[in-house]
C-alpha cells in the first residue's frame, strides 16, 4: 500500500514539474514513507535521464552500509532500488545522528559535490531525527551548505512544524506530505536486525589488510585504549579526502607500527594500499562483531 501511495505522490509531484534541476531534500520522521517516497521518484525520473540518489539514513542504510552516506546514480536499466550498489560513501561513524551532527552535515554535503559532477538532479533521503533543538539546527545547517530547490516534508500531523519554520528561503519549493497511516512502525529489534544484514552484506567478501600507522593519518574522537579499538568500524579515506572503504579494526600493534584491517576485497583499495594512496584512518564510534573467516 505505500508503494501505491509513494508512485502516486511521485507522479502528482512530476506533473507539476517542480523537479528539474537542484537538490530535492526529503525530511521526516523514521517509519513515515520517506525512502519509499525516494525510491519512486528516482524510480520515474530515471525514465528519462540519471538521477542521483543519496541516502543519508545511516542507521537503516539501503545505499551503502550503515554509518555511512551512500550515493548512487541510477538510470532506466536500474528498476530494483533493493538492490542498488552504492557508487561512493562517506563514513559518519555510527548509526545515529546524535553526538555526529557535524559528521553527517559533512558527509552529506561531500556527497552532493560528488553526485552533481555526474547529474544535475538529485534526490537526499535523511534519516528520522526531527525531534529537539539540535534537530532543527541540523537540518537549517543542511539547508544552508545545500541551498535545495525543494524540501518534501513527509508528516503525519505537523511534527516538522518547528524545523520547517527555518527552512524558508527564496527559491525553494516546500511540498507538505501526508504520511499513510498504513506504515508499519519497525521495532528495535527489526532495525538491528536489518543494520546486521546490510552489515553481513558489505562484509561477505572480505580479507585482511596490513596498513603501516607510519603511513597514515589516524582520527579518533576520543582517547581509545588498543583494547576498544577492536572491532570498531574505521573509514579508509584517500589522498582526496574521499572514503574508499570502511573496514573493522581486527588488530592494533602500536609497537611495531600496524593496524589489521579486515575489509571488503575490492580492487581500488588493493591498489590504494599497495601504492600507500590511503592517507588517512578515520576512527568511528561503531562496533561491528565479526566471527569466522571469508565465506563463512
Amino acid at each position: 500500500m505505500s508503494h501505491d501511495w509513494a508512485d502516486k505522490i511521485a507522479r502528482q509531484l512530476l506533473g507539476q514539474g517542480i523537479m528539474q534541476t537542484g537538490v530535492c531534500l526529503i525530511l521526516g520522521a523514521s517509519d513515515t514513507g520517506k525512502t519509499t517516497l525516494a525510491a519512486a521518484l528516482g524510480k520515474q525520473l530515471a525514465q528519462s535521464r540519471p538521477i542521483g540518489i543519496i541516502d543519508a539514513d545511516i542507521g537503516q542504510s539501503h545505499i551503502g552500509p550503515p554509518t555511512t552516506v551512500g550515493w548512487a546514480i541510477v538510470d532506466e536499466r536500474q528498476a530494483d532500488f533493493s538492490e542498488l550498489a552504492a557508487d561512493g560513501i562517506s563514513f559518519v561513524g555510527d548509526i545515529t545522528p546524535v553526538g555526529h551532527l557535524l559528521q553527517l552535515t559533512a558527509a552529506i554535503t561531500q556527497c552532493v559535490e560528488q553526485v552533481s559532477k555526474v547529474t544535475e538532479l538529485i534526490i537526499v533521503d535523511t534519516p528520522g531525527f526531527i525531534r529537539g533543538s539540535a534537530a532543527s539546527a541540523l537540518w537549517w545547517t543542511v539547508q544552508r551548505m545545500l541551498r535545495p530547490k525543494l524540501i518534501l516534508a513527509v508528516q503525519q500531523n505537523d511534527e516538522l512544524s518547528d524545523i520547517l519554520a527555518g527552512l524558508q528561503h527564496p527559491g525553494c519549493g516546500l511540498e507538505l506530505i501526508k504520511s499513510p497511516p498504513q506504515i508499519p512502525v519497525k521495532s528495535p529489534q527489526n532495525r538491528r536486525s536489518y543494520r546486521q544484514s546490510q552489515f553481513a552484506k558489505y562484509f561477505r567478501d572480505w580479507r585482511l589488510y596490513n596498513v603501516s600507522l607510519n603511513d597514515v593519518a589516524v582520527q579518533r574522537g576520543r582517547n581509545l585504549s588498543r583494547e576498544n579499538l577492536i572491532g570498531r568500524l574505521v573509514a579508509l579515506r584517500d589522498e582526496k579526502g574521499v572514503d574508499v572503504a570502511i573496514g573493522v579494526i581486527n588488530n592494533w600493534q602500536d609497537d611495531k607500527d600496524i593496524t589489521v584491517i579486515r575489509a571488503p576485497q575490492l580492487d581500488i583499495l588493493q591498489t590504494c594500499l599497495t601504492t600507500v594512496k590511503i592517507r588517512c584512518l578515520v576512527i568511528g564510534d561503531a562496533t561491528v562483531d565479526m566471527p569466522g573467516g571469508p565465506g563463512e
